[in-house]
């Protein structure tokens, strides 16, 4: 433990903190991690100290990562940087960091904030495809759950008589959704009213 954390009431103060807050080495290995870390990466306090922070990055992601780095060792404050971070589960996390370097103590701090939603939002085209491209992007499996979609089955209905778990299900119809356009079954079944409508 860093003689930075032994200070009264640090670690209580860190944990308190909503987003997550990294204390990282010149060497780039993590000396502290918070408990919210887990909650945004999957790991526990104890899997990550003494990890090197760059494996936690994804792969495309290291090398802006290392520049960025570098700035905050050259004493530069970073405030907004981003950068996608690999979760315990294999998804990818994309963190929003504010982050400095601590002389007294060696130590970089990097608070991150879990932007994850916010980026996966899919941006409105300012020309929405035809219905035809928007069928062309589905996979078949997306196709054959979109069939289903347009009936009364409910999600449970349409994994069972898919032979598909509740939850991938559930997935493949959040990408359809995603794909059209469209935040709901509601609006599905409107656009697939207009276009019958058009042909």
């Amino acid at each position: 433990m860093t003689k930075l954390l032994k200070e009264d009431g640090a670690i209580a103060l860190a944990d308190s903190i909503p987003d997550a807050v990294f204390l990282v080495d010149q060497t780039g290995q993590i000396r502290y991690a918070n408990t919210v870390c887990e909650e945004i990466l999957g790991y526990r306090q104890s899997d990550l100290v003494g990890q090197l922070v760059l494996e936690l990055v994804v792969p495309a992601d290291r090398e802006k990562t290392l520049r960025e780095a570098g700035r905050v060792l050259a004493g530069n404050k970073r405030v907004g940087f981003e950068n996608r971070y690999r979760h315990r589960n294999g998804a990818d996390v994309h963190l929003s960091w504010s982050a400095q370097w601590h002389a007294a103590h060696e130590l970089r701090i990097g608070v991150a904030r879990d932007v994850t939603a916010q980026r996966q939002t899919p941006a409105i085209p300012p020309h929405p495809p035809d219905h035809a491209s928007r069928l062309d992007a589905l996979a078949p499996h997306e196709r054959r759950v979109l069939n289903l979609l347009l009936t009364e089955a409910g999600e449970k209905q349409i994994a069972e008589q898919l032979g598909l778990a509740v939850s991938t299900t559930h997935s493949y119809i959040t990408g359809i959704y995603r794909k059209f356009g469209v935040r709901g079954r509601a609006g599905l079944m409107s656009l697939w009213l207009r276009h019958l409508l058009h042909d």
